[in-house]
């Protein structure tokens, strides 16, 4: 058996990193891309966010499918699919020519998306399970979304100012790629108590004896229904906005660069949001950040719709940034604190799952409720009393209180 000294750690967070990282060009990109497709094609907002849908969609089908992999086997080898799918399907976004053609690449798109979500989350926990700074390795992880949206939105505008929109989606496609099959070097080896508790000759592929809920009997528990339907309230808001923001922005006179730069800027916020709840986890416990995140979210959404200048616009990103990031943490280190290790990748993409394909429908429906009324009103007010249920759900979870194995 080999000595858990001379593993180290960190090397996991960091390709972990990488891979939400990239989320930054799959997830925050598509809003900087609205109006170049509106200008191009003529296509009504309702129309477009329907594309968004079919990312989801295939987003959602991947992160339960990658989850459940990661679980049992080594990732390597679904962390180089998802590379591929994720590069090929942005891409192809470059030779669209109808919306069935956007929508279809979007999907391929987001099947490989999934994956770098609850993988990095399942696997940075597990690295890290009952050892210091459990937390912080799971907020660093999980700030990759943000960080790269600090990027990958700017990048993204200047790319489509200077190429246009179609080179602008074949360069992101070559970085996604790029940056999850770089991950895939790492992410490949295992935690050292599951390489000590396989069998010899599983100790290659297999997760086995690992402490938790299996999952069949953890997604029936009220806490994991409490959890997802929190959380995706939350995740709907949060794709009304990185779709919508953009076009309400620029609606009120905002100039594009300046709304490109608040998306991004909404995921910088979200990053030190992340990773500040990593450092009190310990103190204060992930249920307390959870609901405090979703009544931010929720007053933030109040100050939206008083939006009228650049500065408004930059404070709404600012709290709505560090609202999100904490929720999304909480999230995921709820889920590993009350079910265990033993099938956390899969929990993770079962709840991220549900949550993506309940939210799928918000931008499609935000951008129905415009192209009906000419504003935006309705879908944000709809999202505050959505915000406020899910805030009152999350006062009432309870860590369910028997383990299983």
């Amino acid at each position: 058996m080999r000595n858990p000294k001379a593993f180290n750690s960190w090397p996991v967070v960091v390709a972990c990193f990488a891979m939400t990282f990239s989320l930054g060009a799959t997830f925050w990109s598509f809003g900087v891309f609205f109006k170049p497709l509106e200008n191009e094609f003529g296509w009504s907002r309702m129309t477009i966010s329907a594309s968004s849908t079919a990312f989801l969609i295939g987003y959602a089908i991947s992160v339960v499918a990658a989850g459940r992999l990661a679980d049992r086997y080594s990732p390597r080898f679904t962390v180089l699919a998802a590379a591929l799918a994720a590069g090929l399907g942005i891409s192809l976004c470059s030779q669209t020519h109808s919306i069935g053609q956007l929508s279809t690449f979007l999907f391929i798109a987001g099947l490989g998306a999934g994956a770098t979500w609850s993988i990095p989350t399942s696997i940075v926990q597990r690295w890290f399970h009952k050892r210091p700074k459990a937390g912080l390795a799971l907020s660093i992880v999980a700030s990759g979304g943000g960080a790269g949206a600090v990027l990958f939105a700017p990048l993204t505008n200047y790319l489509i100012l200077e190429y246009g929109w179609r080179n602008a989606y074949l360069v992101l496609g070559i970085l996604t790629f790029a940056m999850i099959a770089s991950a895939s070097i790492i992410t490949g080896r295992r935690p050292i108590d599951e390489q000590a508790a396989a069998e010899p000759k599983q100790n290659a592929l297999r997760l086995t004896n690992i402490q938790g809920w299996p999952a069949i009997k953890a997604v029936t528990t009220a806490p994991f229904v409490a959890i997802t339907f929190a959380a995706s309230v939350a995740v709907m808001a949060a794709q009304v906005i990185s779709v919508h923001l953009i076009p309400y922005a620029t609606d009120v006179g905002i100039t594009p660069a300046s709304s490109a730069l608040a998306l991004g800027l909404m995921g910088a916020f979200s990053v030190p949001g992340r990773i500040i709840p990593g450092l009190v986890s310990d103190r204060i416990g992930w249920h307390k950040i959870l609901v405090l995140s979703l009544f931010g979210t929720l007053l933030s959404m109040i100050w939206l719709l008083f939006l009228k200048t650049e500065i408004m616009l930059y404070l709404f990103v600012f709290f709505y940034g560090i609202c999100h990031g904490g929720r999304n943490v909480a999230w995921m280190g709820i889920l590993g604190e009350f079910f265990g290790m033993r099938s956390l990748g899969e929990l993770i993409g079962i709840s991220d799952a549900i949550a993506e394909v309940m939210a799928a429908f918000g931008p499609y429906i935000a951008g129905f409720m415009f192209d009906r009324t000419g504003s935006y009103f309705m879908s944000f007010l709809l999202i505050m009393v959505l915000l406020l249920a899910a805030g009152l759900v999350a006062i009432s979870i309870r860590k369910p209180q028997i383990a299983l194995r």
